[in-house]
């Protein structure tokens, strides 16, 4: 399992449970992979990171997941400090491209279609403060 991708120690927990794994084997299994640096849950974190980020997640939805997945936030935040990603540019960057015409200028829109383009930001998981700056930040440096 952890040739194709990297795993959290929950998730293959997880998936070692549902392939009937005594807990023993589990354990003596997870042991066994940290034991070679085969399981890293920082590692992960740091993965997770990245490709929340690559797919345009704002640091509330790449949360999110990471909980789902079992990581800490602690684990999170360790890996945002080695990253540095600036979510405001990041909030900016996706509704440009999403919303905003080739040269990345928003047109003008009405209250309500504004409202969707907040929504779909904010369902993203970005906060509404990084989503105002994104809206309003109308620039094309």
């Amino acid at each position: 399992m952890l040739a194709r991708r990297d795993h959290s120690e929950l998730e293959l927990r997880q998936k070692l449970a549902q392939r009937q794994c005594s807990p023993e084997d589990i354990d003596a299994a997870i042991e066994n992979c940290h034991y070679h640096h085969w399981l890293d849950d920082q590692r992960f974190a740091e993965s997770l990171l990245r490709q929340g980020v690559y797919k345009g997640h704002g640091w509330q939805r790449i949360c999110f997941d990471a909980k789902r997945k079992g990581i800490s936030a602690a684990q999170l935040e360790s890996a945002q400090k080695n990253q540095q990603h600036d979510w405001y540019e990041l909030a900016k960057a996706l509704a440009q491209r999403r919303f905003g015409d080739l040269d990345g200028i928003f047109p003008d829109v009405d209250f309500k279609q504004r409202a969707k383009w907040v929504r779909y930001l904010n369902s993203r998981g970005f906060t509404f403060d990084q989503i105002n700056y994104a809206l309003t930040a109308n620039d094309t440096e």
